[in-house]
């Protein structure tokens, strides 16, 4: 009897433990600051289900342009991916009372993308920009799921022998976004000049206060 007890409860242990893996999420949560001033949070979730990564983006900011026009700026996306590619994805972003709805999956072997203004088929492996898992930025191209555009990107990265950071540059068409991972490979920071606007910056914090 005591032999069938503890086999149960080993059992059910196993269960909850698989179950507990199962419902693990990876969370990334940023202060927002552009040209030094806190402007909001963006928030990351990942989460492993089987063989895919589900991830969630969650950001509210508010600031204010050349002084004088506020922007208020509301954004969530959900992505679903399978093999280091994007099997599917969905955004809406509300700017200033605005509403732009971006989609796109896997049909016949080919990524279609679905904006207001048009419909576009990409490759057989697509990428957004995965800044929570760096070793997938390495790509020609990455699909920005707030627009639904596919961007040319190039990538530099440099290593602190010491500490094992990493500085990562990505290039892009008009700007660049510097990212800066800690030695265990964690994101912590991001930063990009935006036209008019000024210097974006997001900075690691360590709880959930974001939302």
């Amino acid at each position: 009897m005591a032999r069938l007890y503890a086999l149960l409860m080993l059992a059910v242990f196993s269960v909850a433990h698989a179950d507990e893996q199962a419902d693990a999420l990876e969370t990334h949560n940023f202060n927002v600051l552009l040209n030094d001033r806190p402007v909001g949070w963006h928030r990351f979730t990942v989460q492993e289900k089987g063989d895919q990564l589900h991830v969630t983006s969650r950001a509210s900011m508010d600031f204010t342009v050349l002084l004088v026009k506020s922007v208020k700026y509301r954004h969530s996306a959900n992505e679903i991916w399978e093999n280091g590619c994007l099997t599917s994805f969905d955004s809406e972003t509300i700017r200033n009372g605005k509403n732009f709805a971006v989609n796109g999956g896997m049909i016949n072997g080919a990524f279609r993308v679905v904006r207001e203004d048009a419909e576009e088929f990409l490759g057989t492996c697509v990428k957004s920009f995965p800044y929570w898992k760096p070793e997938w930025l390495a790509s020609e191209y990455l699909l920005n799921v707030e627009t639904g555009k596919y961007i040319a990107v190039s990538i530099a990265s440099t290593t602190d022998p010491t500490t094992g950071a990493d500085h990562k540059i990505l290039g892009l068409p008009k700007t660049q976004i510097d990212l800066h991972y800690d030695g265990s490979g964690l994101w912590q920071s991001l930063e990009s000049k935006i036209k008019v606007a000024g210097t974006l910056v997001y900075k690691r914090v360590n709880d959930s206060t974001g939302e």
